[in-house]
């Protein structure tokens, strides 16, 4: 094998390898409204309004007390690299490989 062909292939796989290592993800911050003669609550996953209950917990328990509810999740596409990810997550988001 030749040098050049030695160099080519080398430099073509460490950008193969860099480009796999450098993942992106779509992030999921659970979210919620409920609504009940006009009063209006709402809360993310990882809120101090939610008294660090689940987004579902705190869900069935307003629509046990007669609120309307339903989820307004907040998505973050192309989340991109292993730290952006960690950040995310760090921040209540639930992250998965695109």
């Amino acid at each position: 094998m030749s040098k050049n062909t030695l160099l080519f292939t080398s430099i073509f796989s460490l950008i193969i390898f860099a480009s796999s290592c450098n993942n992106c993800y779509e992030c999921t911050k659970k979210c919620g409204t409920c609504e009940k003669n006009g009063l209006i609550v709402a809360g993310c996953e990882g809120d101090s309004s939610l008294n660090g209950f689940s987004v579902e917990s705190w869900k069935a328990y307003f629509e046990s007390q007669g609120y309307a509810c339903q989820y307004n999740n907040d998505v973050m596409d192309d989340i991109c690299g292993s730290e952006n990810k960690q950040t995310m997550e760090a921040n209540h988001y639930d992250c998965l490989t695109k």
